[in-house]
């Protein structure tokens, strides 16, 4: 799937379920590594490439897709180019508090294939504050951090890190 700037709304479970299906077709040569973090204490374990554990990876991106009728006109888009590396970075703004997720990055290589895609989301109250960052380095890896603050409990902090290594 490609991303174009002149592109009014790009699907992320679009992108995502192709990406899910190029990865199942190159299962025999990848495996996933994946670190969790929560509040420093860390673990780490390798997973097959099965569509379920694909689906787990990319499921809090695909649950962000701003390609739906109720959020036409609800983001100011904006796009620039690097002039060094011709990559274009499109950027989605929410234009109303409570649209989530806040904000999406897409940088797009000349070819116009996706190089990464950020995203952001938060709620912010008197009682709750939450923080998700999802980063998804195309073929390469998949980063997701959540900080959560409920009035009277500890934060906390959850780091997920997934790489999509070659088998040996």
């Amino acid at each position: 799937m490609q991303a174009r700037p002149e592109q009014e709304y790009f699907s992320l479970k679009q992108y995502f379920t192709q990406q899910i299906d190029s990865f199942l077709q190159d299962s025999g040569r990848i495996s996933l590594m994946k670190v969790v973090s929560l509040n420093q204490h860390s673990d780490t374990t390798w997973m097959p490439v099965t569509r379920q554990n694909l689906m787990a990876i990319f499921q809090p991106f695909m649950a962000m897709d701003i390609d739906r009728p109720a959020f036409r006109g609800m983001y100011q888009i904006e796009s620039f180019e690097d002039s060094l590396t011709g990559k274009i970075t499109i950027i989605y703004t929410s234009q109303g508090a409570v649209t989530k997720p806040y904000q999406i990055y897409l940088q797009v290589n000349p070819s116009h294939t996706i190089h990464s895609i950020y995203v952001k989301s938060m709620t912010d109250n008197f009682l709750y504050h939450t923080s998700k960052q999802l980063l998804y380095q195309a073929g390469k890896s998949v980063e997701i951090i959540t900080y959560e603050h409920m009035q009277l409990f500890a934060p906390r902090r959850i780091y997920v890190r997934v790489l999509f290594a070659p088998q040996a």
